[in-house]
């Protein structure tokens, strides 16, 4: 697939070798779910959920990544940055709450928890954090795993020695795509930090390339064995998912056409062990109604902040999005939930429709009474 028109740069900077846990982000989420805190606030609810389970990282796969507890408290804050930029928490004036996006996994994750050691991912997570990182960080994840697919059982210091020219021949092939003169200037500056930057390319990558092996291995994409034993292949679920990615002349790329549509199936499929799904598209109005119903009365009890009947329209497609997939096993994309929405629907006495807005923050769903 040739797309020159929609190339961008997604990458997740300053990322810290500490932040190898995923688990660690839904706690954060989850304990901002109902109020916003303090730094200091958070640090004792944090410290409360690690008394609460004890041993839960000494019966995972690997144990690194800890959330310790010191004076600098140095990991808490590295995690909460992660959260930032991953764009699921934010802070003003020392105090943290979540987006709207990061609401969506803090209502969906305790629901549809399926084991009582939470560094054992629910495919609720898997589903959500996958996409929000393949959004937010394809172009350094998408490095590395253009690598593991070329060379299967590759090592952690083979990644690390080849990181930096690795991406940078990325982005030197992206600016030769790339036909959106900002972005092409965003790439042109990137690549000129990484060459000047970057003294030592080696120690660099240790920030970068372990936590997203680590991200893999949480979302299950990475073969485990194999990982334990310090190489790197995909498992079945990961071979399905990136054997479907966009590919451009030598690399694969995330375009925002894919992510919003075509991820969502090669995700569920390769999350979720489900015998049989539904296409969206197959499925008559009158179904769709049936099914979407129930869901858009929790979409609102959970996510209306307001006395006006509205949500936020890029939340609630995230959510319903997801619902279907897990609780029907229907395959819809938000953006083919947005187009049925645009025209208005009624279901259980009401009529739901989008308005939208130049600016996608601001476009949100309406629910007004028949």
């Amino acid at each position: 697939m040739r797309d020159t028109l929609r190339v961008q740069y997604r990458a997740l900077e300053g990322t810290n070798t500490k932040t190898r846990r995923l688990a660690y982000l839904t706690v954060i989420v989850s304990s901002l779910r109902r109020e916003s805190l303090s730094l200091r606030q958070l640090l004792t609810v944090l410290g409360k959920w690690d008394k609460d389970h004890p041993n839960s990282l000494q019966h995972y796969y690997l144990q690194t990544g800890e959330l310790t507890f010191t004076k600098q408290q140095s990991a808490i804050s590295q995690y909460l940055d992660l959260a930032i930029k991953l764009g699921i928490a934010t802070s003003l004036a020392g105090v943290y709450r979540n987006t709207r996006t990061g609401l969506v996994i803090g209502t969906l994750v305790e629901p549809y928890r399926d084991t009582s050691n939470p560094f054992f991912l629910t495919t609720v997570e898997r589903l959500f954090y996958t996409y929000q990182i393949l959004k937010s960080d394809a172009d350094i994840l998408l490095t590395i795993v253009d690598q593991i697919n070329k060379r299967p059982d590759i090592t952690l210091s083979e990644l690390q020695d080849t990181f930096q020219n690795d991406f940078l021949n990325r982005l030197k092939l992206k600016v030769k795509l790339c036909r959106d003169e900002l972005v092409r200037r965003q790439l042109l500056d990137r690549i000129n930090q990484v060459n000047t930057e970057w003294k030592n390319p080696k120690k660099y990558a240790e920030h970068i390339v372990p936590p997203r092996l680590n991200w893999l291995l949480d979302l299950l994409l990475l073969d485990v064995e194999k990982f334990k034993k310090h190489q790197y292949s995909f498992s079945d679920g990961g071979q399905l998912l990136f054997s479907v990615l966009p590919t451009f002349d030598e690399f694969t790329d995330v375009v925002d056409d894919w992510i919003d549509n075509d991820f969502w199936k090669p995700a569920a499929k390769a999350f979720n062990k489900r015998k049989s799904w539904v296409d969206w598209q197959r499925i008559s109005d009158l179904k769709r109604r049936d099914v979407l119903g129930g869901l858009l009365s929790d979409t609102f009890k959970a996510f209306r902040y307001t006395f006006v009947p509205k949500v936020s329209a890029s939340q609630a497609l995230l959510y319903l999005s997801i619902r279907l997939i897990i609780d029907h096993g229907i395959l819809a994309s938000p953006a083919c939930l947005s187009s049925w929405l645009s025209s208005s629907q009624v279901m259980n006495g009401r009529v739901y429709a989008l308005r939208y807005s130049a600016r996608e923050n601001e476009s949100y769903l309406l629910a007004t009474t028949v």
